[in-house]
């Protein structure tokens, strides 16, 4: 079978996301070759981490460069949506066919089975999930593509490809027509659309991942739940971390939180949290993240003032209302809600 590899988008802003990643994919994928493109120069902290990890930072300084201009021309003044090109690199790097990934995404399987089947097909590009809104916004121009190139509006955050099959002379032929495009394109969603536009017009052979493979599902996003219950899946995922995770009976590859901040309210935090945890090589870096995710982000939030009031007031037995006056309780309030919501931030975000 042709040889693969991984890649992945990431920097020091986004390593609660990509320690989860690549907790994750080490738990399932012990073997596969990894290459990480920086976002941008903020990569200290995740370059400490290759060598637990197993992975290289990708260093093609030239090439870097190109894709920013196209993102800054695209882009102009959006520092996010100039790197966010840089996923391009994947097309000039080291490996034939690869596998690219966003770092918000947990694996959930062996991937050198998938791979052999996904090559086996002989498709130009492959990919995971849909996306219908987020790529053509003017309904006439989304109609011309579907009707002459049979665009299949996929999300960029999860594909098969090889190298060579698009690149950088691509992406600055698309600069000349820059002006149009901005007006049929969706506003905020930086290089997704002009994935699509670049792969419709290539009249290539483009796939779903479930066309090949059927036991796969038709999306990966997580907003969906998966098949067990948070509390089941917890314990499940304790007792062997390579358990298998489906959404109405296919298997899942990855799970991936497209648009999520990372915090406390993301769904399907369990899984996230899960492998985020791993990541942590001592018990107390466990409990700061836990407390991060799930205690000081959300606990305090739930706290009904009204049944504070009535848990202090019977502790108190037969002194009853009369020994705490309601204003009293009511500056206790006070005086807490200003204090608690900074206990909730994590501690670099409290006011001195």
């Amino acid at each position: 079978m042709a040889r693969w590899g991984l890649y992945c988008l990431a920097n020091d802003a986004v390593l609660d996301w990509t320690l989860a990643f690549l907790e994750s994919l080490r738990v399932y994928n012990p073997g596969v070759e990894l290459v990480v493109i920086p976002f941008d120069e903020r990569t200290d902290r995740l370059a400490a981490l290759a060598p637990v990890y197993d992975f290289v930072l990708l260093d093609m300084p030239d090439l870097f460069t190109a894709l920013d201009a196209v993102g800054r021309t695209l882009h102009p003044g959006s520092h996010v949506g100039e790197k966010m090109f840089r996923k391009f690199a994947a097309f000039h790097g080291a490996h034939d066919h690869f596998l690219f990934l966003d770092a918000d995404i947990v694996v959930l399987t062996a991937l050198d089975p998938l791979m052999d089947q996904l090559l086996a097909s002989r498709t130009d590009f492959i990919f995971f999930d849909t996306s219908p809104d987020w790529v053509y916004a003017d309904p006439a121009f989304r109609r011309v593509m579907r009707r002459q190139y049979g665009s299949r509006e996929f999300a960029a955050g999860a594909m098969v490809s090889h190298k060579g099959f698009l690149g950088v002379d691509d992406l600055s032929a698309v600069c000349v027509d820059q002006d149009r495009l901005r007006r049929v394109f969706p506003s905020g969603v930086f290089d997704q659309p002009y994935w699509n536009y670049l792969v419709d017009r290539k009249k290539a052979r483009v796939a779903a991942a479930y066309e090949i493979i059927p036991s796969l599902p038709s999306g990966i996003w997580a907003a969906e739940p998966v098949d067990i219950a948070a509390k089941q899946l917890r314990k499940q995922l304790r007792a062997n971390a390579a358990s298998p995770v489906t959404r109405r009976g296919k298997l899942m590859p990855f799970l991936h939180w497209a648009g999520y901040r990372c915090n406390h309210t993301i769904p399907n935090l369990e899984l996230f949290l899960h492998f985020r945890l791993r990541a942590e090589r001592s018990r107390l870096g466990a409990l700061r993240c836990r407390y991060r995710f799930r205690v000081a982000s959300r606990q305090w939030t739930r706290v009904r003032w009204s049944a504070v009031v009535r848990i202090v007031q019977s502790k108190l037995g037969a002194l009853g209302r009369a020994a705490v006056p309601m204003p009293l309780l009511r500056r206790v309030r006070a005086a807490l809600g200003r204090y608690l919501p900074q206990i909730a931030k994590p501690r670099s975000q409290r006011q001195p």
